[in-house]
């Protein structure tokens, strides 16, 4: 996969104009596992593996900031894969009141500020449409200050406390049929990226997923992060177990 860095028509955020080029930096960090072993992925990990995992490389992403015009594409993204992979384990009562008005408009809220007065980073992958040639937006991460209101009953691993963290991966999300080629993991490193240039961000990172997101913890562990908290999150009314997977400090995951 070629990754590049720039960009020809990107908005600081307040237009849907395209103005100056805002590329996002991905750090070259070494992998815990090569983008190639993400392809062999066993498919004991994932009862449908074989469907996730991309099945041609991607030849060429630009990463770069998230721009309002993307968010309906975002939410495509998220609802794509809570549908897809979250179908087995998620509350019924949480998909089927999924909303993509309020998603998007969400989306579209934190994105409208300029660059430099928003409250977190967003930062999305991008290539041409093998099929069609249109840019199309193919992944999405975010990084936030840990929202901890959010859900109730933490509970820290030995040695880790809520004081340990002042950056949260809040969304991470890599459009079904190009996942499984290391492309979810640039897009973490990018976000953190951003948390530590543009937020001073530089204690540790937090990532929650469900309990019974097998795919997710698993792709946690393969790029380095250590299980360092559990907590309750009500989806639907329905209370769901959660885990959190770490890294000691934002700088040290990217290789500062």
């Amino acid at each position: 996969m070629t990754v590049s860095n720039t960009f020809d028509s990107l908005t600081s955020g307040g237009s849907s104009t395209p103005t100056t080029s805002i590329p996002v930096y991905i750090p070259l960090c070494p992998p815990i596992r090569s983008a190639a072993s993400f392809a062999s992925t066993s498919s004991t990990e994932s009862s449908s593996s074989s469907v996730h995992l991309s099945e041609r490389p991607v030849a060429e992403v630009t990463f770069r900031h998230g721009r309002v015009e993307d968010a309906p594409f975002m939410t495509d993204m998220q609802f794509s894969n809570y549908l897809y992979h979250y179908h087995d384990f998620a509350p019924k009562v949480f998909l089927e009141n999924l909303d993509y008005a309020a998603m998007t408009a969400n989306h579209t809220k934190r994105m409208t500020p300029p660059m430099e007065k928003r409250e977190m980073a967003y930062v999305v992958a991008e290539r041409k449409d093998p099929k069609t040639g249109e840019l199309e937006v193919i992944g999405m991460s975010q990084a936030t200050v840990p929202w901890w209101d959010r859900a109730y009953n933490h509970r820290f691993s030995e040695g880790w406390s809520q004081d340990d963290f002042d950056c949260e991966i809040d969304t991470l999300y890599v459009k079904i049929g190009v996942q499984g080629g290391g492309l979810g993991r640039k897009l973490v490193l990018g976000a953190l990226q951003e948390g530590y240039d543009r937020f001073n961000m530089r204690r540790g990172v937090i990532i929650w997923t469900l309990e019974q997101n097998r795919q997710a913890r698993e792709f946690y562990k393969r790029i380095g992060c250590v299980e360092v908290a559990r907590r309750t999150l009500d989806l639907g009314g329905v209370p769901c177990e959660c885990v959190a997977y770490g890294f000691r400090s934002v700088g040290g995951a990217i290789g500062k």
